[in-house]
């Protein structure tokens, strides 16, 4: 019985060591690399013909800072694409037809591309 019990108690420690020098992936998922900043190319007019308010310069911390989570935006059947280069038509004609940033800057989600009042909230009047 002794030399039994003496087995499971080896055979117990055993385990415990193999597992705990066992390299293992960190229980919480690794963040993704936030990108930096970045200003949208822009046309100096609007598809209808009237001037830009200003340039548009996009920052994932605002969106993470509102609970956003990169798969709200990126991924299959998702507005954008992970690579640079890659983004949908960027113009408010496609964000007021529910596409791109429009997707949820409808006026449900977030606040809506087609107030006047919110452009400032995006585009930023050259100095």
């Amino acid at each position: 019985m002794r030399s039994m019990i003496g087995r499971s108690a080896t055979l117990t420690l055993a385990c415990l060591l193999i597992v705990s020098f066992t390299p293992t992936r960190s229980l919480a998922q690794a963040k993704p690399k936030v990108p930096p900043p970045f200003t949208f190319e822009q046309k100096t007019t609007s598809e209808e013909g009237n001037p830009s308010p200003g340039k548009v310069t996009f920052d994932h911390n605002k969106h993470i800072e509102k609970g956003q989570k990169c798969l709200n935006c990126h991924g299959k059947d998702k507005p954008f694409k992970t690579k640079i280069g890659t983004s949908p038509d960027l113009t408010m004609k496609a964000y007021n037809e529910g596409k791109a940033c429009g997707t949820c800057h409808n006026g449900k989600v977030a606040f809506s591309t087609k107030e006047m009042g919110n452009c400032l909230k995006c585009h930023k009047v050259p100095s």
